[in-house]
């Protein structure tokens, strides 16, 4: 064969190969866009169901915002359920499915480790004890819930396109499924607050108690409680209590950050897990230009296309009176889970606190005590796995010791008692002292509530089953220790409250927020670091007459002030004699002291304050823990970092006090220390950026949300998501943002006056690509503009109508 004619061959095969190419991706785009259009809600028109008893009027605005226009609070449930299966149905199935330990079954075997971390729990059980403990009222609106869920799944024209992609079917709901959702909340909040509680287990059986105590304070001096009341400082221990320079030295390279040069977030940045960062406060009347009270949530949550939130609003008649309600919703449930009812205004955030225990069966008791239950694990495309949970009377086994003892978990969330629909009463509520109470009595994911009423009353208190107990412990326990009993729930009349404190204010950011006997009832343990609770509060105590844009300001509040001292401490380590040995960071030294102070995405100075930090606290916390790394290959530096949000204390006493004995030992001094943290980070922000003022915090700070489904899309799964882009913010102030960790909603609204509020939420209301509305209000989140917090002008109109009665 000639040149020529081998040349003319090659390009018939290569035109025939990229026609081929063009008409499979154009059938496949043709398929998928097909598949996306035929599983779109239902927006306008009429539409009989079975189960309405009266005419619903559903009105949407340009975003997809729904009002829901009913005559009892029955219709609203199934109107309620009805767009949740429509707009969302299949993230109401995945946390039905996440809760049960059956995501495997939808995705296949790279789910069946979390399936069976989940069947540890046997949610599915509780979730049905849960719903017959009902009572009539509650059962009758969650059965007219799932009505209305699975009416709006068979009026949808095709299978949501999820289940397209992933060649499946969805399940009807089930009642005990809502139950399941908010179990999945708890697996959320508090799923893996029992591995704290075993990695202190392992510092406590490595290392002297009062050392143990030095590193896991309760509390530092930037804690911002209500009552005001102020830990006492742990001093540093004596050289007699533990010294690095008695420890037997070890070859293990228990720095090891160049290892991790592939993931620059991680090398350079990143210190502890996202488990916090919601916001909530509340301003009296007593402030307030309109004499009634102002209420602010920033729900911070980890982030996802779609978002975990429904925006809805709805109304009835009721008693005589006219009841609506504004604000999101939760789909699996038919509850407004935080907004304003035009009477009072409420929003949540995490409580942190102790709400499980680990106690420890000896070795001989735990044939007698131990049952053994097979679960069997479905796999998509793969054989069904058996797993054997092994159950006590007190919860299931999670861990073996070396001596063969048990360590079980008793936690809340194993109860049906944890979970309830009283947020269905709280819809009622009309004032302050009615709602506190009502909130105590609502069962789901322990969180701390802000509310403020049209009266200009504000108060807070607890959300979620409290342990009747003399106290919490944060230790394993004997399992027949009789001073650790857990004897049933706490009442309504034992939860903290606080009603109108003199400030005139009330404020929680996940840290602390009560002492002594009432901080017993809630937990000593892990609570946020104070550092943005007390910011709010300073910001909130100098307003005058603060109005809701006021409230979107604080919550977009990106000042640094927490790392403030971090700049001047690096600035005192670089001086004169400092800079003479290491010239080469003059451009660090110089562009640090020019930091104004904010954690924006295009900061140098703030970059380069943070990663001194944490590249200082890898250094000195892994020379104190390395006997314990060295015992446990299993963990690392990063496990202390996970167990105790109070680092910063023992850290700041460090770096002050310079205590010769728990210095690394790879160093010299506390200066080569530093030395060694800033020569590593000058390097690495040089060779990756071209030169250090290239470096930018929205280089690692990007936020990253993604739809679950996007990489079942391989040319064009990315268009599920939202592009990649640097955010300004961190953990440790207001404006809380991590790569796909942020605020999941923000609302400043005052009750009764709902019109001057704003809302934002990330993403927005739709899940399908092809709606409307899709990612409307994202860029208001994005940016911060003022959004109104009500429903817009209508634009879509749909009635749900009694089906036709048979002849």
């Amino acid at each position: 064969m000639s040149i020529e004619r081998k040349h003319s061959t090659i390009k018939k095969a290569l035109l025939f190969s990229g026609l081929s190419t063009m008409v499979v991706t154009s059938c496949a785009s043709y398929w998928l866009w097909d598949r996306l259009n035929s599983a779109l809600p239902l927006l306008n028109g009429e539409v009989n169901l079975p189960h309405i008893e009266n005419e619903v009027v559903i009105d949407r605005d340009r975003s997809g915002v729904p009002s829901i226009i009913a005559q009892t609070r029955m219709d609203v449930s199934r109107a309620m359920g009805f767009l949740h299966a429509q707009e969302r149905f299949f993230q109401m199935d995945y946390l039905r499915r996440k809760a049960a330990g059956e995501l495997s079954a939808l995705f296949g075997e790279s789910f069946v480790s979390a399936d069976k971390e989940a069947r540890l729990h046997q949610f599915r059980k509780s979730a049905r004890q849960a719903y017959e403990s009902l009572d009539v009222r509650h059962k009758a609106l969650l059965d007219a819930y799932v009505e209305g869920v699975n009416s709006g799944l068979e009026k949808l024209d095709n299978t949501p396109f999820e289940y397209t992609l992933l060649q499946a079917s969805p399940n009807l709901w089930q009642a005990e499924d809502s139950f399941l959702v908010s179990f999945a909340m708890f697996m959320e909040m508090q799923g893996h607050d029992y591995r704290n509680t075993l990695y202190l287990n392992k510092l406590r059986q490595n290392l002297p108690q009062a050392l143990v105590d030095f590193l896991v304070p309760l509390g530092t001096s930037w804690d911002q409680p209500l009552d005001t009341q102020h830990l006492a400082a742990i001093s540093i221990p004596s050289a007699e209590v533990y010294s690095l320079k008695s420890a037997t030295d070890t070859n293990q390279d228990i720095l090891a950050l160049h290892e991790q040069a592939d993931s620059l977030y991680t090398m350079a940045l990143q210190d502890s897990p996202s488990v916090a960062g919601s916001n909530n406060w509340a301003v009296s009347g007593a402030n307030t230009k309109s004499g009634k009270a102002l209420v602010a949530n920033d729900m911070h949550l980890n982030l996802n296309v779609p978002n975990i939130w429904y925006r809805v609003g709805f109304s009835w008649h009721e008693a005589n009176e006219d009841r609506k309600l504004t604000g999101v919703s939760l789909p699996g449930l038919p509850l407004m889970i935080a907004g304003s009812n035009t009477h009072i205004a409420w929003g949540f955030t995490n409580s942190m606190g102790d709400w499980s225990d680990l106690l420890r069966i000896p070795a001989d008791k735990g044939q007698e005590l131990v049952t053994h239950v097979t679960q069997r694990i479905d796999v998509k495309d793969a054989e069904p796995v058996e797993y054997v949970v092994d159950v006590t009377p007190y919860g299931p086994v999670v861990e073996r010791e070396q001596n063969g003892d048990l360590l079980v978990l008793r936690w809340v969330a194993h109860s049906s008692s944890a979970v309830n629909l009283g947020l269905l009463e709280v819809e009622r509520a009309s004032s302050v002292d009615t709602a506190l109470p009502l909130f105590n009595n609502t069962h789901m994911t322990h969180l701390n509530v802000v509310v403020g009423d049209e009266q200009g009353n504000i108060g807070w208190t607890m959300l979620g089953a409290l342990p009747k107990r003399a106290h919490s412990v944060w230790a394993p326990i004997d399992y027949d220790n009789k001073e650790y009993d857990w004897s049933g729930y706490l009442t309504t009349d034992k939860y903290p409250k606080r009603v109108n404190p003199k400030s005139g204010f009330i404020f929680t950011a996940n840290a602390r927020v009560v002492s002594g006997d009432e901080l017993d009832i809630i937990g000593r343990e892990n609570y946020a670091l104070g550092a943005r609770a007390q910011q709010i509060h300073n910001g909130l105590r100098v307003m005058h007459e603060p109005s809701e844009a006021q409230m979107l300001r604080t919550q977009l509040d990106s000042r640094a002030i927490f790392l403030q001292r971090w700049q001047y401490l690096l600035l005192s380590i670089m001086n004169e004699e400092f800079m003479a040995k290491y010239p080469e960071l003059a451009e660090y030294r110089k562009i640090v002291n020019n930091w104004n102070g904010k954690a924006l995405k295009d900061s140098t100075g703030y970059l380069l304050v943070r990663a001194f930090r944490t590249q200082v606290a890898r250094r000195v916390f892994s020379g104190i823990l390395s006997g314990v790394n060295e015992s446990n290959p299993d963990l690392n530096v990063f496990d202390y970092f996970s167990l105790t949000s109070q680092w910063e204390g023992p850290l700041w006493k460090l770096v002050n006090e310079h205590p010769d004995h728990l210095l690394n030992t790879h160093f010299e001094s506390w200066q080569a220390l530093y030395a060694d943290a800033l020569t590593f980070l000058n390097d690495h922000f040089n060779n990756t950026h071209g030169s250090i003022a290239n470096a930018k915090w929205g280089d690692y700070n990007k936020v990253a949300i993604s739809h679950p489904v996007a990489g079942a899309l391989p040319l064009i799964g990315r268009f599920f998501n939202i592009p990649e882009y640097g955010a300004d913010g961190d953990i440790n102030m207001p404006l809380v943002q991590e790569q796909s960790f942020g605020a999941s909603m923000r609302m400043g609204v005052t009750p009764g006056e709902e019109q001057s509020g704003f809302f934002h939420m990330p993403v927005g209301q739709a899940s399908n690509p092809m709606s409307p509305y899709w990612m409307a209000g994202h860029d208001d989140w994005q940016k911060g503009v003022f959004s109104p917090f009500l429903p817009q002008e209508t634009v879509y109109s749909l009635k749900l109508l009694p089906a036709e009665s048979k002849e």
